[in-house]
């Protein structure tokens, strides 16, 4: 049996996350929980997917092992982010997409979109997003740093250059009690700062356990980005936040 268009979009977004809830579905590709459930069951049939309690996972023998870099990215708080922030991009939008893995579900939850143009040094990004023909992906060249799967370095940084996006988006390693995304090394204060600079809007994607943590080089402060996602109540009104809702405080 041939699989259709978001069959082929949810065996992507497994092979990124394992497993997956079937309201997550729904909510990713704008259609009913009954819809996924007949997708999934014949994905099931044909032996590439099996279910589990409230979702649905790859079969064991083609579980991808190499994610173990992604600690942390299942968490509610990330994948509320990331969907608000793919809601928001418009259709046919150019954006950038750095490091991270707030970074990398924001992918997942763009796979339904149509005509987009993503320039970005994350493998995953890359990997997630070349199941929809329709979107077109530059990728950049330049160092592999395996751990992180993305690329830096100079050549990354020229590579962004090149380009003007509408949207480019940006994660962090930390963020101060003053207010500065920081990163942890200085190839990824420059990748962010290029994607920045080279962007109409910069977004900042932030969990609030970015307060918590230390980082020692300088991005940009939190009112030079034009919108702020993140759960992080408490911070100044004069900063274009867009809070999300924190489900796992629930």
């Amino acid at each position: 049996m041939e699989l259709n268009q978001r069959q082929k979009l949810i065996l992507a977004t497994l092979k990124t996350n394992q497993d997956v809830q079937i309201d997550h579905l729904a909510e990713q590709f704008e259609v009913t929980t009954q819809t996924i459930r007949r997708d999934v069951n014949q994905l099931c049939e044909q032996g590439l997917a099996r279910r589990v309690h409230g979702g649905v996972s790859l079969p064991t023998a083609l579980t991808n092992t190499s994610y173990r870099f992604r600690t942390g990215v299942e968490s509610e708080s990330k994948d509320s982010i990331a969907m608000a922030v793919a809601r928001a991009i418009p259709e046919g939008a150019t954006i950038m997409m750095g490091i991270g893995t707030t970074v990398t579900r924001i992918a997942q939850y763009l796979l339904a979109k149509p005509s987009l143009r993503v320039i970005t040094n994350n493998l995953q990004v890359a990997r997630i997003l070349e199941a929809n023909e329709q979107i077109e992906v530059y990728l950049a060249g330049g160092l592999l740093r395996r751990e992180h799967q993305d690329l830096v370095g100079s050549s990354v940084v020229k590579f962004f250059s090149d380009f003007e996006a509408d949207i480019g988006i940006c994660g962090c390693g930390s963020i101060t009690s003053s207010h500065f995304a920081m990163e942890h090394e200085q190839v990824e204060a420059d990748l962010s700062k290029a994607i920045i600079t080279n962007s109409r809007e910069s977004w900042l994607v932030a969990d609030a356990s970015k307060w918590d943590r230390c980082a020692a080089l300088k991005v940009a402060s939190l009112n030079s980005f034009d919108r702020v996602y993140t759960n992080n109540r408490d911070l100044p009104e004069e900063l274009s936040v867009h809070l999300i809702e924190d489900t796992t405080s629930a």
